[in-house]
């Protein structure tokens, strides 16, 4: 979540992958990133031999064209477009239809409808299809690593870029961002035995059918009445999830469209998203599209 839709990224993502690659291609880390990391992490309270054996994972890559997409962003607002087509919306109707039930004791539980569930999901993850293959622990380790050790390395890449002091802080900022994010994953890992290493996402580390960053996952992923654990890939669970976390952030059913943006802006922080959302809700609860 917060993050452009997977979907609309992926081909965008194989267009750009020449280029960020000419930046360095992904690669295993090595001893001395696998320390720094160590390091960082150990300094968080995590036991540093539990750290050695995730960061020493062959799985955990350095990759440093997906640390400049999120440092350098594209502008991926003109995609949204595609979502309220009629082909789209057919798809969202048919999938609201074969999960009634689950969107029913969701909307029960949260006050959410099932509309702006579906909605979500559709432009998140094309309702599931499309989940991301980006290797998540490896994308918040990149960022650790560009901000500390490969920070000279990065300005260079910048060098003319009028906009460079504004994107060095921005690589600060999201380095921070990311520490809080691997610190969360580390901790799903060493709760519930959770593969961190092997979990794939968007290029900015969100993960599962709702793409949810793994605080958000540690926050307000529900399984329900379920015993097991949350599965974010699983779509009663992802249901469930979305709605628990819209209740979380303020959602009632008798809020006005511009207070429904306030909450979906806690979700993903883009004024195109939550109008496009809401157009796809109001079209799956029998409205007119605006």
């Amino acid at each position: 979540m917060r993050i452009p839709s997977v979907w609309c990224l992926s081909m965008l993502c194989t267009i750009l992958w020449a280029g960020y690659a000419a930046a360095g291609a992904a690669r295993p880390l090595s001893e001395s990133e696998v320390r720094s990391l160590v390091e960082t992490m150990a300094a968080d309270g995590f036991e540093r031999a539990f750290l050695e054996e995730i960061f020493s994972d062959r799985r955990v890559r350095y990759v440093p064209r997906l640390v400049r997409m999120l440092v350098v962003p594209p502008d991926f607002s003109a995609s949204y477009g595609r979502f309220t087509t009629a082909a789209e919306i057919r798809r969202a109707r048919e999938f609201k239809a074969a999960q009634s039930g689950a969107l029913a004791a969701a909307e029960q539980e949260s006050g959410v409808d099932a509309g702006t569930i579906v909605a979500i999901l559709l432009v998140e993850t094309a309702l599931g299809s499309s989940t991301g293959r980006s290797p998540v622990l490896s994308v918040f380790a990149s960022l650790l690593l560009e901000s500390s050790l490969h920070r000279e390395a990065f300005a260079a890449t910048l060098d003319g870029n009028p906009r460079r002091d504004d994107f060095m802080q921005r690589l600060d900022d999201k380095a921070a961002w990311a520490r809080t994010q691997l610190a969360a994953l580390i901790t799903m890992q060493r709760g519930s035995g959770f593969d961190a290493c092997g979990l794939r996402g968007s290029y900015a580390g969100a993960f599962g059918i709702p793409q949810f960053l793994p605080t958000s996952y540690l926050a307000w992923a529900s399984s329900g009445s379920d015993s097991r654990s949350p599965d974010l890939f699983y779509i009663p669970h992802a249901i469930l999830s979305v709605a628990n976390f819209l209740k979380a952030h303020g959602w009632q059913a008798n809020l006005t469209d511009d207070e429904k943006r306030v909450v979906l802006w806690q979700y993903n922080r883009s004024s195109v998203y939550a109008d496009t959302v809401l157009a796809v809700a109001k079209q799956l609860n029998g409205s007119p599209a605006p």
